[in-house]
């Protein structure tokens, strides 16, 4: 999971949905990939972390050095769920 905050005194933590772990290889990368992608997008650091959560969780379910799909990713943003 993960937890943020920003300046303005919002507070953001979200749990990472359940999927089958392959590999943690690259999850974090996933993670701060899609958390700047987001945020260069405009979007608010809620979503941004979010999808950072749903990139990681897709990472993970990847063999080795394979790198998570959009698709994937997509799928599981809806199941990252505040906490």
């Amino acid at each position: 999971g993960a937890l943020a905050a920003d300046r303005a005194g919002g507070r953001y933590r979200f749990r990472p949905p359940t999927v089958p772990v392959k590999s943690e290889v690259g999850a974090g990368d996933s993670f701060l990939g899609a958390a700047l992608f987001a945020l260069a997008e405009g979007r608010p650091l809620d979503q941004a972390v979010r999808l950072a959560v749903a990139a990681a969780a897709a990472a993970v379910t990847t063999e080795a050095t394979e790198l998570a799909r959009k698709d994937d990713i997509l799928g599981l943003y809806a199941a990252v769920e505040p906490a």
